[in-house]
């Protein structure tokens, strides 16, 4: 049966998997697209095919992709609760759209570019049931070339912040100290506390959403999770990573479709969040110190702009987007709220 969302999308519904007689769902799948829709496709076959032990509905929010992701989704899968959006909401409001309908014990949020595999659910449903402490799991994240991708993180101070703009990713990922912000060294083979785990898999307690709230639509792409996880903190309960289970991720699809815009919201987000969990002060700290980090970049891309063409690749296109977040952060020594 068709429904429309109100002013913003159509939304066609249907649960997944054979309900028990009690009707208990005992998982909601909550899936963001932009412009995916080959991933996005090979994601809920993944949880089709591979999804036992547990019952489950999906619910894939498109945020208006431009590549006719919501009608091959409509058409692949009619029975997924579909959320066409007339316009893009953003990764925290997509996602909140589709927790306001999900029905299940626990929620969760997946990243389309993903894959299951066949105890991914289970699995993790099991270790939640079994801790009931904890109002986020994360689990292994592999990538296409079968390396465990770094999902664990800090919430950043402003030395981290500093780290990061100026010490080589390379040199970075390989020390502990330096590496702090991102648990380099930890042992990912056992469970931990963490203070973040990435957004590609966050599976929540139904109690713990209902008590904590959704993610910031202040966000709208980058920083929400890191947001999302430090309030669960600051509400009492654990966020885990568990190493049992584990899952496939290309990672950066959406995003490699639409770099430029995506970086500055990535540099905007990231302001944000250090404003939202360190204050205003830590947040005008870490706009300075990115704004020294890309002032020789914009210097350099002034001077080779006119031979560039359409910079669409290499070095230039780095010095390119540095020229843009450049802007941004020459704008920000004059403001003092990244929320507005």
């Amino acid at each position: 049966m068709e429904t429309t969302h109100p002013q913003s999308s159509t939304a066609v519904g249907g649960v997944n998997s054979p309900q028990p007689a009690t009707g208990v769902i005992d998982v909601s799948i909550v899936i963001v697209s932009y412009n995916t829709s080959d991933v996005t496709l090979a994601c809920l076959r993944s949880i089709e095919q591979r999804a036992t032990g547990c019952t489950y509905e999906i619910i894939v929010v498109d945020n208006n992709s431009p590549d006719g992701s919501a009608e091959a989704i409509a058409n692949e899968f009619p029975h997924v609760t579909l959320f066409a959006n007339k316009d893009n909401k953003g990764f925290a409001a997509a996602n909140n759209q589709g927790l306001a309908v999900a029905k299940g014990r626990y929620l969760l949020l997946l990243n389309p570019d993903t894959e299951v595999y066949d105890d991914t659910l289970e699995k993790t449903l099991r270790f939640a049931e079994a801790n009931p402490e904890v109002g986020v799991v994360g689990v292994r994240s592999y990538g296409a070339d079968g390396d465990q991708q770094s999902t664990l993180f800090r919430t950043k101070r402003v030395l981290d912040v500093f780290i990061n703009a100026f010490v080589p990713n390379r040199l970075m990922r390989k020390s502990r100290v330096l590496g702090r912000s991102r648990y380099i060294g930890i042992d990912l083979e056992l469970e931990h506390d963490v203070e973040i785990v990435a957004g590609c898999f966050m599976f929540v307690p139904r109690e713990a959403y209902e008590k904590v709230g959704g993610m910031d639509e202040q966000f709208f792409m980058y920083g929400e999770e890191a947001e999302w996880c430090h309030r669960f903190r600051t509400h009492g309960w654990k966020v885990r990573y568990y190493p049992g289970a584990k899952i496939l991720h290309y990672g950066g699809v959406s995003t490699d479709r639409s770099q430029a815009q995506m970086n500055l919201a990535m540099a905007k987000s990231n302001l944000l969040l250090v404003q939202k969990t360190r204050g205003r002060f830590s947040a005008y700290l870490a706009n300075l110190f990115m704004l020294i980090r890309d002032l020789p970049r914009a210097a350099a891309w002034l001077v080779c702009k006119p031979f560039a063409g359409d910079a669409s690749q290499g070095v230039l296109h780095s010095l390119k987007r540095a020229s843009g977040r450049f802007r941004v952060h020459l704008a920000g020594l004059l403001r003092t709220d990244w929320s507005t």
